[in-house]
């Protein structure tokens, strides 16, 4: 039996040792994501998709793109929180579940997709795959209920998630951040480590079992082979699936805790408050730099203005400043973000045409005047601009502006998603 005023206890505190994952979300702006703007524009615009739900829900309530969505993601980390914990007490009690907790929510790989790679498909993936840890031992109603709510969750989102560079074996074991690195930003790299602390005590609880079969009844050792066998089965996927390797390794993740808190039932001693305090600091502390990620502070549109290429350059918003007339001076103001490495170094041209399609004024040039050209620009990163375009006071009354991206070489425009390859700039 288990207290309800242990339980409430193990919650609260629970609750409180997860404040600094998701605590960055409530700053001002959007992480750096190597994703850019594109996860927060798609709470109002493209597909649906499982991920996005909690986000739209929210969006339709009333609040912004970028809010909605990192809500969204809080709610995501609690439940998974939530889920682990009671997944885990069943089978070891409430102190296992806090750890079990814990050691998930601040792995390496997880970190990196909800704040290097701003994957929101990863984070429900947490909580489907974390709920299916209900399913081990006795059956029962409320575990059924539990598994058919987290089963399609889990299969919804495991291909949403984002697609990463090839899996290298050495990667799962190696230290997630660099020494003396401070924060995580565009330039960290994703790190495929479930964490240390989780794998150090994943292997001290199988060395243990196997070295002392005694200390374990035939069904609690049972239990361990089929999370070992389940983890096993979803690295060895891992490293066939291609571009989605991260999803099954983020799911290998929940049995790979199921084994690693096993410790506490195998070492009595764990338990006393100490000691056991000792292990909840040790995933916390592991997290280091990722628990303060970079953050960019702009402004998200219900709509991006556009797309360029094969999903290569956001352009978040590009608005025009002064009057468009004859004699007068106009600024085009954009505000440009990688998708992806850029192999190119494109032009940026700004027509301003009469009723004719005829050119009266134009800019033709790199950004930021050559001091970022697009082969510099890192994925996620933020980058602001301005175009001044003097019109000629001979220049027609009726007048248009319209823009867009060419290959300054071959002279060939870059396509927008929304087909065509110019973007006419309305007047404000």
């Amino acid at each position: 039996m288990h207290s309800r005023r242990t339980t409430i206890g193990c919650l609260l505190l629970l609750m409180l040792l997860t404040i600094p994952v998701w605590a960055p979300l409530t700053r001002p702006g959007l992480p750096a994501w190597r994703a850019g703007a594109l996860p927060a524009l798609a709470v109002s615009a493209g597909p649906l998709d499982a991920a996005l739900l909690p986000a739209r829900l929210l969006h339709a309530a009333g609040l912004g793109n970028a809010d909605a969505l990192k809500i969204s993601l809080i709610l995501g980390v609690f439940l998974a929180a939530l889920s682990l914990f009671f997944g885990i007490r069943r089978l070891w009690g409430e102190r296992a579940g806090v750890l079990a907790a814990l050691l998930a929510l601040y792995s390496p790989i997880f970190l990196s997709a909800l704040y290097i790679e701003g994957a929101a498909a990863s984070v429900w993936l947490m909580v489907g795959a974390s709920s299916l840890v209900w399913n081990t031992g006795e059956r029962s109603w409320r575990k059924s209920l539990i598994i058919i709510l987290g089963l399609p969750l889990t299969i919804a989102t495991l291909f949403k998630t984002s697609p990463q560079p090839p899996l290298a074996f050495f990667r799962l074991f190696e230290a997630p951040w660099y020494w003396q690195t401070q924060t995580v930003d565009l330039r960290t790299p994703f790190s495929w480590s479930p964490g240390l602390a989780l794998l150090i005590m994943a292997f001290i609880s199988l060395w243990r079992l196997g070295a002392h079969r005694s200390l374990a009844a035939k069904k609690e050792r049972r239990l361990i082979w089929e999370f070992l066998l389940t983890a096993l089965l979803l690295v060895g996927v891992a490293f066939l699936a291609g571009e989605y390797q991260a999803a099954f390794l983020l799911m290998s993740v929940m049995p790979l805790t199921a084994i690693a808190v096993y410790l506490l039932r195998l070492f009595s001693d764990l338990q006393k408050p100490a000691l056991w305090a000792a292990l909840l600091l040790t995933p916390i502390l592991g997290a280091g730099p990722a628990l303060s990620p970079e953050f960019v502070d702009v402004t998200i549109p219900e709509h991006p203005a556009a797309i360029f290429g094969d999903q290569q350059i956001l352009l978040i918003d590009v608005s025009l400043n002064g009057v468009l007339a004859p004699g007068q001076t106009v600024t085009v103001n954009a505000t440009w973000q990688a998708l992806k490495p850029i192999d190119f170094d494109y032009n940026i041209f700004i027509h301003i045409i009469d009723e004719a399609g005829n050119a009266v004024a134009q800019f033709d040039g790199q950004p930021q005047g050559g001091d970022r050209p697009m082969t510099s620009w890192i994925p996620g990163e933020i980058i602001p601009d301005a175009y001044a375009i003097a019109i000629p006071a001979d220049a027609p009354a009726s007048l248009h502006v319209q823009m867009g991206l060419y290959n300054w070489q071959t002279l060939e425009r870059l396509p927008l998603a929304a087909g065509g390859d110019i973007l006419m700039i309305k007047e404000q």
